[in-house]
């Protein structure tokens, strides 16, 4: 075997959450083109068919798009049962989903209202932990399963008021930590931490005024197509001795802290 053909993906099943015109849309179609069946989800059916389609107008493009709440357990439950009629054992899990985020003009720190973070801990936690548990026997089968949960630099460093998203990612961090140990040898879990990325690079205008491009080592910010390479590493067996670790795309905003 080369070692490109280390980081394909033939045969296996993706599913990933979150999936929208950033991240999760790049990762989804760089699976499909090295082999993989991908199962998109998001809360959003439209955006979901559209990128279903341009997966499957490709030559050997297998997609399947599934609407799906990453903080509704049955959503995730049927997610995965479609997955698995459509193409059959779960190999990769992509959990893009992420939510909770709360803003200064939301009304600042107390704005992070026990809606929120209820939500916070459902989409960025508890969806990780679910959709392992839900995988858990097709990984233990095949024996070459890889979980990939995104993380924030909100999970390294506050970035208040933003206190239920930063928490709970810091607990995903954890929880990430603990399933690697429990679900090795025959699963990989791992995290994939962006930054401030958005689809072509540019700063979104819910952004501005926040200077979030000023605290990267590299001064701006990450297009989403940034974050491939470090994701199909971790899904591929290019990664086969990686596991409850973490992957750093985001600028060396963590890495640079002073």
């Amino acid at each position: 075997m080369s070692i490109l053909d280390r980081f394909r993906l033939d045969g296996r099943t993706a599913i990933l959450t979150g999936v929208g015109p950033g991240v999760g849309e790049h990762v989804a179609k760089a699976y499909a083109e090295l082999g993989a069946n991908v199962v998109i989800s998001a809360r959003s059916p439209d955006r979901l068919e559209r990128i279903a389609g341009e997966i499957n107008a490709l030559q050997g493009g297998r997609a399947l798009a599934v609407t799906a709440d990453a903080a509704n357990k049955a959503d995730l439950g049927n997610l995965v049962t479609c997955a698995r009629d459509a193409f059959g054992p779960i190999h990769i899990v992509f959990n893009n989903a992420a939510a909770g985020v709360v803003y200064a003009h939301d009304g600042g720190l107390w704005a992070n209202s026990d809606e929120v973070w209820k939500t916070a801990v459902d989409v960025n936690v508890m969806a990780t932990w679910r959709l392992t548990e839900l995988t858990e026997p097709d990984m233990r089968a095949h024996g070459n399963g890889s979980i990939i949960s995104v993380q924030s630099c909100g999970g390294f460093t506050p970035i208040p008021p933003a206190v239920a998203y930063g928490v709970s990612k810091a607990a995903l961090l954890f929880l990430v930590r603990e399933l690697a140990k429990t679900q090795a040898p025959h699963t990989r879990i791992n995290c994939l931490c962006v930054g401030s990325m958005s689809p072509d690079g540019q700063e979104a205008e819910i952004h501005k005024g926040l200077g979030l491009a000023e605290r990267n080592a590299i001064k701006r910010f990450g297009a989403a197509d940034e974050a491939v390479g470090a994701a199909i590493l971790l899904a591929s067996d290019a990664s086969s001795y990686t596991t409850g670790s973490t992957i750093f795309t985001e600028g060396g905003r963590v890495g640079t802290i002073s």
